[in-house]
């Protein structure tokens, strides 16, 4: 009986974490700020500076 509840308690533990986990990290990329990102791209090379400006003022505005 005890061998029971230890296999039930690990497969609700598995659920929650196999079901919570996703939704979790789904939610903090769709939530990343625009701003930041494009900081991101900016520093690593990906846009230059001209279009970071241009991408900055057309987000704040």
């Amino acid at each position: 009986m005890m061998g029971f509840g230890l296999i039930l308690t690990l497969l609700v533990v598995y659920w929650l974490v196999s079901s919570k986990g996703d939704n979790i990290f789904r939610e903090q990329s769709s939530r990343r700020d625009p701003l930041d990102i494009l900081k991101e791209r900016y520093a690593r090379g990906e846009i230059s500076e001209e279009e970071y400006l241009e991408k900055k003022r057309v987000l704040l505005d």
